[in-house]
């Protein structure tokens, strides 16, 4: 029997869901190949890195070596990064080389989405990678420090004023983790907390709109009662070196930490293959590219509606999508007919800041240290899935012992994440 190749590409959530998978549906198949094609050398907890970015946690606890999650020699693990796709000779091109592949699996997982607005692209920071979490982190850091040096009242407020943008999950966890750091970097560099000021911008009328207006307005009283100004119907015209310039026709100088977009990866612009508007791959119920039937995609690459909705980018679909396009893959394989995607959402949650947080599953709400619990449980159940219990225990320890303690600045300065990002 011919040998047949599977490639991954890309090795977030999706990538490592499918992957599992497909290692062990094909375990006892010397037939079948199994390559997943990651720049990275690990997996990142994409859903954590608030914590890392406010200083909660260390940042080695949202990374996670691809070599401790895939133990048995079926999944070659290759570190390299694809430059272009020959969908017709079927074939990944890289600078190292070129990759043949039997069928595709393209998660390769999202980007930040600007609008177009100018100047956030290159003005702001982003909250996307486990590099950029760092950045963020260590460049607030920075700000507080610099503060602590500085006399001047102006530069003091320009230093130490912040911006979220975004009212989503990922911009209303950023702001709670940077209202409880500021306690603690006031403390330490003695600065005054009314000099610390945070805002949460959403352009729509609520932050949190996929959950109950209730629990999105508990959320945005946990923010207030932390610091963080919470403004609606607020949206940023243009960035630019003097400033972070409003619809309200009001003018912020600060940091800008931008959340409010994504949108999946560009460098499938130039590729033959259909994607939509904002470079999601146009797919079938199968979840199978609707022009190359051998090419398959998963997680935030995705374009596809749903019951006439588009999936929304959480977790959960990325890992059920990673699974049904191995599924279907082996069914293909397998000379069988193949299953549509069906979603199965369990509930959503979101945390604002460490002891706090609020969860819909089905119709059961919850808020406070249960949800936080909750929480927990919800990352403990994927760590599991995916590594087993050593992961659990890297994770509780990361979480409830070895807590996060702020670096020497000259370790920050020297650090090859470290850059500096215009201070408006």
């Amino acid at each position: 029997m011919a040998t047949k190749k599977v490639v991954v590409l890309g090795g977030g959530y999706a990538g490592i869901s499918a992957a599992k998978t497909l290692e062990k549906k094909f375990k006892n198949r010397p037939d079948i190949e199994i390559q997943m094609i990651e720049r990275n050398t690990y997996h990142t907890l994409l859903t954590e890195l608030h914590e890392v970015a406010g200083g909660r946690v260390s940042p080695a606890s949202v990374r996670i070596g691809l070599n401790r999650l895939f133990k048995t020699d079926k999944v070659q693990i290759i570190q390299d990064k694809i430059d272009n796709i020959d969908f017709n000779d079927q074939l990944l091109y890289s600078a190292n080389g070129s990759y043949p592949y039997d069928y595709l699996v393209i998660a390769t997982g999202s980007r930040p989405f600007f609008f177009g607005l100018q100047g956030i692209e290159t003005l702001g920071f982003k909250l996307w990678s486990y590099k950029e979490a760092v950045v963020v982190r260590d460049h607030i850091y920075d700000c507080f420090h610099n503060a602590s040096t500085v006399t001047n009242r102006e530069k003091r407020k320009k230093m130490l004023s912040f911006v979220v943008a975004g009212g989503g999950f990922t911009g209303v966890e950023m702001a709670g983790e940077l209202g409880e750091w500021k306690n603690k970097l006031c403390k330490q560099f003695s600065i005054d907390r009314e000099e610390v000021s945070i805002y949460l911008l959403e352009a729509l009328p609520n932050i949190l709109n996929i959950f109950d207006p209730d629990l999105a307005n508990k959320c945005k009283k946990r923010l207030e009662k932390l610091g963080v100004q919470v403004l609606t119907q607020c949206g940023i015209e243009r960035v630019d070196k003097d400033g972070i310039y409003l619809n309200t026709k009001k003018k912020i100088e600060g940091t800008l930490i931008w959340t409010a977009g994504i949108q999946g990866n560009p460098y499938l612009e130039n590729m033959d293959i259909k994607y939509d508007r904002r470079f999601r791959v146009e797919v079938n119920e199968f979840m199978q590219s609707v022009q190359h039937e051998n090419v398959f995609c998963a997680g935030d690459t995705i374009s596809y509606l749903y019951n006439e909705k588009p999936l929304p980018q959480i977790v959960e679909t990325a890992v059920q999508s990673g699974e049904s396009v191995a599924e279907n893959i082996g069914r293909l394989l397998g000379e069988k007919k193949m299953k549509p995607f069906v979603p199965n959402y369990h509930g959503v949650m979101v945390s604002v800041g460490s002891v706090y947080a609020v969860a819909k599953l089905k119709s059961i709400k919850l808020t406070g240290l249960m949800a936080t619990g909750l929480k927990h449980m919800v990352n403990v159940h994927y760590l599991f899935g995916i590594g087993g219990l050593p992961l659990i225990f890297d994770y509780l320890n990361h979480e409830f012992t070895d807590r996060f303690v702020t670096p020497r600045l000259d370790v920050i300065h020297n650090d090859p994440l470290h850059k500096n990002v215009t201070q408006f």
